[in-house]
């Protein structure tokens, strides 16, 4: 059962031997990557269409998915990134590229080479916002935020998708985790029984929600993670003055902050960029995104 501990100075799970010197430098998160991960209770859960999504708004960003094989079966090159033109536009790497991550890489490793093969993976990836598809990936990253996508019952889990969902700070719920036409008793069971497994997950249900208005408070989650540390170079002024203009004394509602930056056109990381360059804490968060 998770503690949900806080990421470790490099990204990886304190004592794992890929720690050994790696990450050191000028990152947003003090020398490493900011490591988004997403991860799903089964294949075709929904979670590569869900890491494309996080991609779009968290640009300028890097991203990864990693698939494991036995040992055996890992041939030829492992480490294949994505460039233009793309390859086969349908794969779900040509997706994240296409949505405008770089670089963009597809590992192909086993288990007993998954944490060696990560430090480099994270090396070839840089030191900006990464997002990170898979959930073994968990057994040797802490990642800053880490999202699972549940889209059936415990009884359809994959063997890896319980200890990911252990390791989630959120926990998107699809349709096809609950029973057709359940009600709030279902609702409420499902809620227990992941709390059993981590206990400070926090869900989110599209049914309840609508897709558009959950991925917003999943990003609103993110940001709210990364502080003041990820502020870009260069915000768009507009930005900044719609967000100066909205706080008061300091301050503005996460809600608020989704709403201006749908006004404007923007990723909510924009927004967020900006009010931590201007000194605006994002509060009261309704919606529970913090």
């Amino acid at each position: 059962m998770s503690d949900l501990k806080p990421s470790s100075p490099d990204g990886f799970i304190d004592g794992d031997e890929a720690t050994n010197g790696a990450h050191r430098g000028g990152g947003p998160t003090g020398g490493r990557p900011f490591i988004v991960t997403v991860s799903g209770s089964r294949k075709d859960s929904g979670k590569s269409s869900l890491a494309v999504d996080l991609v779009r708004n968290l640009l300028p960003c890097a991203a990864a998915k990693v698939a494991i094989h036995e040992e055996g079966e890992v041939q030829g090159e492992r480490f294949l990134e994505e460039r233009e033109p793309v390859r086969d536009p349908i794969t779900d790497t040509a997706r994240l590229f296409q949505a405008g991550a770089r670089p963009v890489y597809l590992l192909k490793t086993s288990e007993e080479l998954l944490a060696r093969d990560l430090k480099e993976l994270l090396r070839r990836l840089g030191q900006g916002t990464v997002v990170l598809e898979g959930n073994r990936v968990l057994r040797h990253l802490r990642p800053d935020y880490a999202v699972f996508v549940m889209d059936t019952t415990f009884e359809g889990f994959k063997p890896s998708a319980r200890e990911a969902l252990a390791e989630a700070h959120s926990v998107l719920v699809n349709d096809g985790a609950l029973p057709p036409g359940a009600g709030g008793r279902a609702l409420l069971e499902l809620e227990r029984r992941v709390k059993e497994i981590n206990p400070r997950a926090k869900l989110l249900v599209v049914a309840e929600l609508g897709y558009r208005r959950a991925l917003g408070i999943l990003l609103s989650r993110i940001i709210g993670k990364m502080g003041g540390g990820t502020v870009a170079d260069q915000v768009e002024e507009t930005v900044l003055a719609a967000v100066r203009e909205r706080a008061r004394e300091g301050r503005l509602p996460c809600e608020e902050a989704l709403k201006l930056a749908e006004e404007l056109g923007v990723p909510p990381l924009e927004v967020g960029k900006a009010a931590n360059l201007l000194g605006v804490k994002i509060v009261r968060c309704s919606l529970g995104c913090f």
